[in-house]
């Protein structure tokens, strides 16, 4: 079984996989037509912590990430508060329709990213225990890193959210 959700898959390249007690760990980066150059864009507000820390934060109770690919412009929806993680597997994905602006980085003020993303799933055989079908989006945990194509300023964990 593959634990990525169902709409990243296609772009998702796995970079490692991991136990952490009885969570499964999946590290891995976006890419489209062979390359990771998106633009990426966000709901929620975006807050500035020490050493150029960036993060997003919910605003009306959720956030959102998309990335769209530079060379033939699919739009990824990466990760959307409403509809996405273990509490939202067993209802309706009727997703929120969220308003989003293009993400800036700080230090060259371009909008050219990587894009990382590591889940944190339970333990499958408790998930299939507990019924849940779409086991896929059952992750606990999402964290997102992007990396600035042009000036190469990561922003670690600029989502880090837990979906439980």
């Amino acid at each position: 079984m593959n634990l990525v959700p169902v709409k990243i898959q296609p772009y998702f390249e796995m970079k490692s996989q991991t136990m952490d007690g009885d969570n499964r760990l999946i590290e891995g980066t976006l890419k489209c037509c062979y390359d990771s150059d998106f633009e990426v864009f966000f709901a929620g507000e975006i807050k500035c912590g020490f050493f150029s820390k960036m993060f997003l934060t919910s605003e009306n109770d959720n956030i959102a990430v998309k990335a769209r690919c530079k060379k033939c412009g699919r739009t990824i929806s990466v990760f959307n508060s409403s509809i996405d993680g273990y509490e939202h597997c067993e209802e309706k994905q009727n997703s929120i329709c969220l308003s989003t602006r293009a993400l800036i980085c700080k230090k060259c003020h371009d909008n050219s990213y990587s894009v990382s993303i590591k889940y944190e799933y339970p333990d499958e055989q408790e998930l299939r225990d507990l019924e849940i079908s779409d086991i896929d989006n059952a992750f606990s945990w999402i964290w997102i890193t992007l990396e600035c194509n042009n000036c190469g300023t990561k922003y670690k964990n600029i989502v880090d959210c837990e979906t439980t």
